[in-house]
């Protein structure tokens, strides 16, 4: 099974300058990979209102799926 990230920037919505950035890993369906714009776009708008659901206090500024070897890599 391949393990992949997607990266969610996120801020407290009653505090609009706190920000982080979180890494949610997922597992494409069927070996597909998130590296390909589709997978990401899809993937990603699941599980951001995943999160969002979970996590009412923030906003999500914007998503990403970076490869796995340049998380954390301002690009």
């Amino acid at each position: 099974m391949i393990i992949q990230t997607i990266v969610l920037a996120v801020c407290l919505i009653g505090q609009p300058l706190t920000c982080k950035d979180v890494n949610l890993l997922v597992s494409p369906e069927f070996g597909a990979s998130l590296q390909l714009p589709f997978w990401c776009a899809k993937q990603g708008q699941i599980e951001a209102q995943n999160w969002s659901t979970s996590n009412p206090n923030w906003h999500i500024e914007k998503w990403s799926c970076p490869p796995n070897d340049k998380k954390g890599v301002k690009i």
